[in-house]
């Protein structure tokens, strides 16, 4: 078993390695030139086109509407990683994670863009349902190329067997676990409980269609972020006056400026960049091709507005939702101050300190008194006593957040305990600076939402998917399938399921990627085909559908 997960993880090295998250990048850079900066010059009219649209929200009673696709997406997207996926980037990658996550974004959008565009072009009709999504137009789009005509079939069906795999895993049991375990921790209800719970409710959901899903995602994804953000805005409305520090720690941090004195400058920017691709990749999915099955679904004929509808999810994903964890985290009381600070004032209560210096990983363990290994540190309790303590030091490994909290007997500190942090519980003690002791409930609720919605929209791509594989019976079968691991989330170990599931992602990206590239003249084309009747009044013929008519049926193999 261990080889197999040392295989796994060896796999996404590189999967996920420096030249994918450079491709993801690139591939939003080059369809921003391409469109000439179109997500920028036409801003204000993909708001009046998709949000403000009076007809986005209009359903003719035969699909779903591109309200109800956009909520289904952000569904699947939004998750736990806007939450704890956030921190985990700042105490790894510094403030400047933070700039690199909104590049990654707005460069990102025009990927999702690209990818919605050929999703509404290639999509197809079933049985007076819509499908499409990445696999048509990688079936559809390649096969009108002499040279890639051959591979695309194949290559459709390697994608959506690793969307079918991808939806079992990151989609619905690591979700279900994170939504389980935060209602254990949240509210004292046991995880098994909370899990079954979570999957009738789920169920009920999903074996109601992509209808009831889209129903249920237009009221759910606006009340969650509604809360989410509403509370984000009280905490940095609280600490307002921080606001200018923050972004300046934010751009001296992305380009190294902080560092530079203590001769990490170098490695700071890779830090802080990596982790923030990293986080504004993961978070809207750009590139993966996965939004196209839920905005292939909407009723909306023109595939350029589908894109645009993509441009508004991935802005609020992550310039939005991203943005307010992280200036939470940078804004509050308990944000990480350098270790030197933090040394010179102990106290019993617990405290954050980032390493910003050449002093290597903080070895976390028990207490840590007087005795033991390590290089002797003098602290300064808050009340000016001094007491010193061994401070094991490694490699350098700067911007990593620890928590250290005073301990002794009698009211007198004599020693300290040092611990890592994880991205949840930093995000909770944020919220404690306002909401106190009932901070700890909010984040559970909001990780709980989060991740019942990510199932939710995960279920949509996976049906799609194994339609496309299996025909239309094979509904039935994986939904039971889904519901049946959703049941076991909350229950085991799912570290194991991180790693398949970033595998899973992983060939998704490798797959869907390169097609996207290859189909950037359709793109293009269909793009200005677009601008020139909306725009320029022309009368030439619009391309809306790669098959003549925007109904035609999909035809059996």
């Amino acid at each position: 078993m261990n080889v197999i997960f040392s295989l796994v993880e060896e796999a996404n090295s590189i999967l996920w390695g420096a030249p994918m998250l450079a491709a993801l990048v690139f591939s939003g850079g080059y369809f921003t030139l391409r469109t000439g900066g179109m997500q920028f010059r036409r801003w204000l009219f993909c708001l009046r086109a998709t949000v403000f649209s009076k007809s986005s929200r209009n359903s003719s009673g035969s699909g779903v509407t591109p309200f109800q696709a956009m909520a289904s997406s952000l569904a699947a997207t939004l998750g736990t990683g806007n939450i704890a996926g956030v921190a985990a980037a700042l105490t790894s990658g510094g403030a400047g994670a933070v700039f690199w996550m909104w590049v990654t974004a707005l460069l990102g959008t025009m990927t999702g863009y690209a990818e919605n565009v050929l999703g509404g072009y290639y999509r197809r009709k079933n049985g007076g349902e819509w499908h499409g999504g990445a696999m048509y137009y990688i079936r559809y789009g390649l096969a009108e190329r002499k040279r890639t005509s051959r591979a695309a079939k194949p290559l459709a069906a390697v994608f959506a067997g690793a969307c079918v795999l991808a939806s079992f895993g990151m989609g619905n049991i690591v979700q279900m676990n994170s939504a389980a375990l935060a209602l254990e921790s949240g509210f004292g209800v046991p995880a098994w409980i909370a899990g079954l719970a979570l999957t009738v409710c789920a169920g009920a959901v999903i074996f109601g269609g992509m209808k009831r899903t889209a129903k249920v995602s237009e009221k759910l994804v606006p009340l969650m972020s509604g809360l989410y953000i509403i509370g984000s805005l009280m905490i940095i409305a609280v600490n307002f006056r921080r606001l200018p520090e923050v972004m300046g720690e934010i751009f001296r941090g992305a380009f190294g400026l902080e560092q530079a004195a203590a001769g990490v400058s170098g490695y700071m920017v890779k830090q802080a960049a990596g982790m923030g691709i990293r986080r504004g990749v993961f978070s809207n999915e750009a590139g993966l091709g996965s939004s196209p099955s839920a905005h292939a679904s909407s009723e909306e004929a023109e595939p350029c507005i589908l894109g645009m509808w993509s441009i508004v999810e991935i802005t609020f994903n992550t310039l939005i939702m991203c943005s307010m964890t992280a200036l939470v985290l940078l804004c509050c009381p308990c944000r990480a101050a350098p270790m030197d600070e933090v040394f010179q004032n102990i106290t019993a209560q617990p405290q954050y300190f980032r390493l910003t210096e050449q002093e290597g990983l903080v070895t976390p363990g028990a207490e840590i008194l007087v005795s033991g290994g390590g290089e002797l540190r003098e602290f300064r309790t808050a009340d000016g006593g001094t007491f010193s303590a061994p401070v094991k030091s490694g490699g350098i490994t700067c911007a990593n957040i620890m928590k250290i909290t005073g301990v002794g007997q009698g009211g007198e500190i004599s020693g300290v305990v040092i611990e890592e942090v994880s991205g949840s519980e930093l995000v909770t003690a944020a919220f404690s600076s306002v909401f106190g002791g009932m901070a700890g409930k909010l984040i559970s609720a909001a990780v709980v939402m989060f991740a019942f919605t990510t199932v939710i929209g995960w279920s949509c791509f996976g049906r799609g998917a194994a339609e496309y594989l299996f025909g239309k019976g094979s509904r039935v079968p994986y939904l039971v399938v889904f519901t049946a691991v959703s049941s076991v989330g909350g229950m085991l170990d799912v570290s194991a399921a991180w790693g398949a599931a970033d595998l899973f992602n992983g060939v998704m990206a490798a797959v869907n990627l390169p097609v996207v590239l290859l189909l950037s003249g359709k793109v293009v084309q269909i793009t200005r085909n677009f601008s020139a009747r909306r725009f320029h009044g022309s009368r030439e013929e619009a391309m809306i559908s790669a098959h003549g008519a925007l109904s035609a049926e999909e035809p059996p193999d």
